[in-house]
């Protein structure tokens, strides 16, 4: 029950909020009343109020000067209704301004003081359960650390088992402070719930000291489903140290997931990863006249166009730093500099792919934003595909690309055409579509844009639409602009064109 004191001094009014509602029901009782504030103050030290019902009016200390001194002196310090005869609109801006939970009326309406105490009830379970987060958060990190051996009954953990869960959030880049504190304010809000658990700041990550209870499967699952509704769209990898029958032993386990949360970078994603992760098929070991090999076949595969032996041997190439041990940065490095030379060696045997290759410069930069090495093999693939398909398409040489281009532009000439928008749907890199385009046709992607669209203007002029009609279909919403183009590529304003092919006919 949560305790309440009554401070007014009319006693009609002390007796008549004793009666007026069955407190019990809505989770108070009354614990003490005072006839006025300097009583009030003598009597809150043993009453220990949760919530102060106070008169606004009364001789001597008003409500609001002993709502002041109690915010003062007492910690934690009550809730507070303010009681008041008048509607006196400067006292109830002053008790706001003193964030009072809520300012009645008298006489007291029941219905309203039962709206109050339960919006009062709730705010007051949340800052328990608030209080208690902390205190057993603390109690974990003491225990981790070392600094504490409080009871585990203080704390009200009295586990047969557990271990440590350790999540890191991941992203290209690091994850935004405020991002992290959020999902770990969800993710402790869910373990509160469910006394599962307890989350905790482990930083660089944050964890769970997870209660073993039932199948160890079965807990880690759920405890994964509730860290993804805790991130929500932030990809994360979460690990486990192991489970220990005392909690005094929970150092060990968190030991252990922080050395296992090195080697994330292997992890595949989907559930809580409880040891060091399988190599691959076809690692190799300690053999560099091996990887030598695997370089040459990767070459040999993508200039036959095919793109999964491609895929094959990068895979085994990543298996050699694998079998190594290598750090995440170094197997990024080696990639990234096996790619390029391959590549490079490529362009130089088929010069036509020569421009596409020096476009993919920084799409191998941009390797070291993966944080997976599922991710980072997929990105690799994918750079092989569609070398491979440039490579097979490249001897009927670049017509079909820029015929489809050509009638894109035509069907759409009236629409906010780009070429970026254009090489999406194409598939295409934009700088390559663009100089591929340039090369066949002799003009720069806008500039042919524009000839169509002059000519298309040309023929609306010729049926007798206004200039500005005429500028809207073809796709210029500034007419001025019309006219400059128009004169451009005619010679004429559009008015003396018109005027010229009306004057031959």
């Amino acid at each position: 029950m949560y305790r309440v004191m009554i401070v007014d001094d009319e006693p009609l009014i002390r007796e008549g909020l004793r009666t007026i509602i069955e407190w019990e029901e809505y989770g108070f009782q009354v614990a003490a009343s005072a006839a006025d504030a300097m009583e009030a103050l003598r009597k809150i030290p043993e009453a220990s109020p949760h919530l102060m019902i106070v008169d606004i009016r009364m001789p001597g200390m008003d409500g609001l000067e002993l709502l002041r001194a109690v915010q003062e002196r007492q910690r934690p310090c009550p809730r507070f209704l303010i009681l008041s005869g008048h509607a006196d609109f400067e006292y109830a801006r002053a008790a706001l301004q003193l964030k009072v939970d809520g300012y009645l009326l008298k006489p007291i309406d029941e219905e309203e003081l039962s709206e109050q105490l339960e919006r009062i009830k709730e705010t007051l379970r949340e800052e328990s359960e608030e209080a208690e987060g902390r205190s057993r958060e603390s109690f974990i990190q003491k225990l981790l650390s070392g600094e504490g051996e409080a009871s585990s009954r203080t704390a009200g953990l009295n586990w047969s088992s557990s271990e440590i869960v350790l999540i890191k959030l991941l992203g290209r880049g690091e994850p935004d402070a405020s991002a992290v504190a959020a999902a770990k304010r969800r993710l402790t809000e869910k373990f509160d719930r469910t006394d599962e658990g307890v989350v905790f700041s482990a930083e660089p990550y944050f964890g769970i000291a997870l209660k073993d209870s039932g199948g160890r499967s079965a807990v880690l699952d759920k405890a994964y489903r509730l860290i993804a509704e805790a991130c929500g769209e932030m990809d994360f990898d979460a690990v486990s140290g192991g489970s220990v029958a005392e909690l005094a032993d929970l150092g060990r386990s968190l030991e252990k997931a922080r050395k296992l949360m090195k080697r994330r970078f292997l992890f595949p994603e989907g559930h809580i990863i409880t040891s060091e992760p399988d190599f691959p098929e076809g690692v190799i070991h300690d053999d560099a006249n091996a990887a030598n090999e695997l370089e040459e076949k990767l070459i040999l595969a993508l200039d036959a166009a095919n793109s999964e032996a491609a895929e094959s041997a990068l895979r085994r190439i990543g298996g050699f730093w694998l079998a190594a041990g290598a750090p995440e940065e170094e197997i990024k490095t080696g990639f990234a500099a096996r790619m390029s030379a391959v590549l490079s060696k490529l362009s130089q045997s088929r010069p036509e792919i020569r421009e596409y290759v020096q476009l993919l410069d920084a799409e191998l930069t941009s390797l070291y934003e993966e944080y997976r090495y599922d991710r980072l093999i997929a990105r690799l693939a994918s750079i092989c595909a569609r070398v491979a398909e440039k490579l097979q398409t490249a001897g009927s040489g670049p017509d079909k690309q820029v015929q489809r281009m050509i009638e894109l532009i035509r069907r759409n000439s009236s629409e906010n055409l780009k070429l970026e928008s254009l090489a999406v749907a194409l598939g295409y890199n934009s700088s390559y579509l663009g100089k591929l385009f340039k090369n066949a046709t002799g003009d720069y992607f806008n500039t042919y844009l524009d000839k169509v669209r002059i000519e298309k203007a040309k023929e609306l002029l010729r049926k007798g639409l206004k200039v500005y009609q005429v500028a809207e279909q073809v796709g210029y919403a500034n007419v001025d602009y019309f006219h400059a183009k128009f004169r451009k590529y005619v010679g004429l304003s559009p008015v003396a064109y018109r005027k010229n092919e009306a004057d031959s006919r």
